[in-house]
């Protein structure tokens, strides 16, 4: 006995922007389809008049249903010539329920097309064990030729549609973001000042900066806090990573430059992977090791394993690898510059491991460690 349901919203409305929207109703129409199969065994050993078989409970458009099935047909209105069968409904329901719904003979052998005496109708029900069916589904002479019966099982197949057709309040999307955005670009109510470099300063909001990241938290509000004057001084860091740093700190996001696989975005992304870990913003890091891994190339892939070694990637460290070994041939002429030289220098057992990809050698340990 198996089932399965699906869910399908088709609103009726048209697109509005997020300032418009507001909370206004709409006509939605939903239709929530499922399926069941309903198995009898040892068919030919039915006996009885009143027999009244109930299959498991199936859920469809967050109601429970039941296939009723009467092999000797309703009891003292048929002469017991005709199989009946009834969709039920189990659960109750706040409205009237519309649905439509199909039974038919499924064919053992050919269960994708063997669909046999097929009947369906659309109805409404409107209370619990509430059921629609019909009454002369299938004659016994009929079932007996139908092919239907293999190794005397019966297999009832019940497709069914709930419509719920309603007045729905329509919730626009979060404006968090855009209003954290909003007061970070017109300044309002800042209290903290950060200098980056010499000649860069950002006015930002200390109890934002305190919920992003456990570093900026201890500095602001703990014991390491570091100025009575609301200043504090970044060095290490480029004026132009730390504003896109706190782009996503405001944001949960980053620009959209970023998205293209530029060498400028592979560059920033690389920045601020350090960033990230240096203040501890851990998602922010796999988003940064994430583009770093869909633009591994030859004249970077030494760099970013570099990177992802020094600051503990290990998903990304193990794409840098997987990537020198398919491009043993084109890497062989760069092993001796750029990033291979600095992570010869840095982690030898690990440049040990990736030049050795390139020359198919197994690794030799502390060749060039001193």
């Amino acid at each position: 006995m198996s089932s399965h349901g699906s869910s399908l919203v088709d609103p009726l409305y048209g697109s509005a922007s997020p300032e418009n929207i507001g909370n206004k109703t709409s006509s939605a129409v939903s239709v929530h389809s499922g399926e069941h199969l309903f198995k009898v065994f040892r068919h030919s050993r039915i006996k009885g008049i009143n027999t009244c078989l109930t299959s498991k409970q199936f859920r469809v458009g967050g109601l429970d249903w039941a296939i009723l099935y009467y092999p000797n047909g309703i009891p003292s209105v048929d002469d017991g010539q005709f199989t009946s069968v009834y969709l039920r409904l189990m659960s109750a329901s706040e409205r009237q329920v519309n649905l439509s719904y199909t039974f038919c003979l499924q064919d053992p052998a050919a269960p994708l097309t063997g669909e046999k005496n097929k009947f369906g109708s659309t109805c409404k029900l409107s209370s619990k064990r509430d059921q629609q069916g019909v009454r002369e589904f299938v004659s016994k002479a009929d079932l007996a030729a139908s092919g239907c019966l293999k190794d005397d099982c019966l297999v009832i197949k019940c497709y069914v549609e709930v419509i719920d057709d309603h007045e729905d309040i329509t919730v626009p999307p979060s404006e968090m973001s855009r209003d954290l955005r909003n007061l970070f670009e017109r300044g309002f109510k800042t209290d903290l000042t950060i200098i980056v470099g010499r000649f860069r300063s950002f006015e930002v909001h200390a109890c934002i900066l305190a919920a992003r990241s456990p570093v900026f938290h201890a500095e602001l509000c703990g014991p390491m806090m570091e100025s009575k004057e609301n200043i504090i001084q970044i060095d290490g860091m480029s004026a132009k990573v730390f504003e896109i740093l706190l782009y996503y700190i405001y944001n949960d996001c980053l620009p959209k430059f970023m998205d293209d696989a530029t060498k400028d975005a592979t560059n920033m992304a690389q920045h601020l992977l350090v960033a990230a870990d240096r203040y501890a913003i851990e998602r922010l890091k796999l988003i940064c090791e994430s583009k770093l891994c869909k633009t591994l190339a030859i004249s970077s892939v030494g760099y970013t394993l570099n990177l992802a070694e020094q600051y503990s990637c290990h998903d990304l460290k193990a794409r840098c690898l997987k990537f020198i070994g398919k491009n043993r041939e084109k890497l062989r002429s760069v092993e001796n510059a750029g990033g291979f030289v600095q992570l010869k220098h840095n982690y030898p057992l690990l440049a040990q491991d990736a030049l050795g990809k390139l020359t198919g050698k197994k690794k030799k340990k502390n060749q060039w460690s001193k």
